[in-house]
């Protein structure tokens, strides 16, 4: 009896340490999955005390993290990352870096004169891809080898996640977006990239879908501009009004914000505006842009960027974006590059002037 009893004493002992051995190794292998989908990027901007913020590009740039260098310049950020995901990082001197995160990686951010925004990205084969095409695209000097090499690209890398940034930033930020050469381009994407949100946007351009945009009325609003100054949609009535949401973190959008700033001195008629929308969490940053840079017109911010209430009513989603509203409010232009745009307002504001002085006229005829 006592010998079978311990038999069947021993087997259960055996079998319960069995147990606690496969949760062990079982917690262990949780734990290794954990650390393996932890992506880290650091380095060293030289601006000691910057701020660096992180943002995803998946549908909308979210605020994923942000950072504060130390007395050095250096910073760290580790973010989840369980497959290849995209990020956006702004750094201290407000520029945009592509950054694309692997699991188990750890890159560096380095300042790199061979790349426009004056950094690049040390670490992970998708970044390399992207930093190593950037600057063959960065080098072409006209749009029919800027297209080629895309085409090029695509054909061999259709699956990559690089297609969105390049055709974000080489085909949709240009003064004149040609959704026409847009559609040829990404006609040969596959796999998950061709249904990415961003090319479902485009699509929906081309197709003609954003039409009942045009005519919609610009909603009621209730800004502070960098004068310290209420704007309210009754400042605007009466006026045609060129509305931009733009970044100071995005290269496309200074340039556009800058040249946009010159129209105000082109047109001489008093029936027209500039409202600049700016989509910056770091208003400082925003401020200090607008000022040394004299950009004239109406500077506001929406600090909650993609996720605001006006960006999402139009479907803002790249940038910089540009649209035409009348004296009346309505939407005229949607989406509208910078082409023949000062002529055309020109036009609509000498008409618009004439006929309001007719008005004028015989109001006063009858009193």
């Amino acid at each position: 009896m006592n010998s079978s009893a311990n038999v069947r004493t021993n087997s259960k002992t055996m079998k319960n340490c069995g147990i606690i051995t496969l949760l062990i190794l079982l917690l262990l292998s949780c734990g290794n999955e954990k650390q393996e989908s932890i992506f880290t990027l650091e380095g060293n901007t030289g601006t000691p005390g910057g701020c660096l913020y992180l943002f995803g590009t998946d549908s909308r740039y979210e605020k994923r993290d942000s950072a504060v260098c130390d007395e050095n310049g250096f910073f760290r950020f580790t973010i989840p990352a369980d497959t290849v995901t995209p990020f956006a990082l702004i750094t201290p001197d407000m520029r945009l870096v592509p950054v694309y995160g692997e699991p188990q990686l750890k890159a560096e951010l380095l300042h790199d004169t061979t790349m426009n925004n004056g950094w690049s990205v040390k670490g992970g084969t998708v970044q390399a891809l992207h930093d190593s095409i950037s600057r063959v695209l960065d080098a072409c000097n006209s749009t029919n080898m800027l297209h080629e090499t895309i085409d090029s690209f695509i054909l061999k890398n259709p699956i990559s996640d690089v297609n969105v940034e390049i055709v974000r930033r080489y085909m949709t930020e240009l003064p004149n977006t040609d959704h026409r050469a847009i559609r040829a381009r990404t006609g040969n994407l596959g796999g998950i990239i061709k249904d990415h949100t961003f090319f479902a946007m485009l699509k929906e351009k081309t197709d003609n879908k954003v039409s009942n945009v045009e005519h919609r009325s610009f909603p009621s609003f209730n800004y502070t501009t960098t004068d310290s100054l209420e704007l309210t949609q009754t400042e605007l009535l009466k006026k045609y009004t060129l509305v931009t949401f733009w970044a100071s973190w995005d290269e496309g959008s200074r340039e556009r914000i800058k040249a946009l700033s010159g129209i105000q001195d082109s047109i001489e008629s008093k029936s027209f505006a500039l409202l600049n929308i700016s989509l910056d969490h770091d208003s400082a940053a925003w401020r200090r842009f607008i000022e040394e840079d004299s950009i004239a017109g109406h500077n506001v911010i929406e600090r909650k960027m993609f996720g605001s209430a006006i960006a999402k009513q139009f479907s803002i989603k790249s940038l910089p974006f540009t649209m035409l509203v009348s004296p009346y409010q309505r939407v005229l232009k949607y989406d509208i590059g910078m082409n023949g745009i000062v002529s055309h307002i020109d036009s609509l504001t000498r008409r618009y002037d004439k006929e309001q002085e007719k008005k004028n006229k015989k109001i006063t005829n009858k009193l």
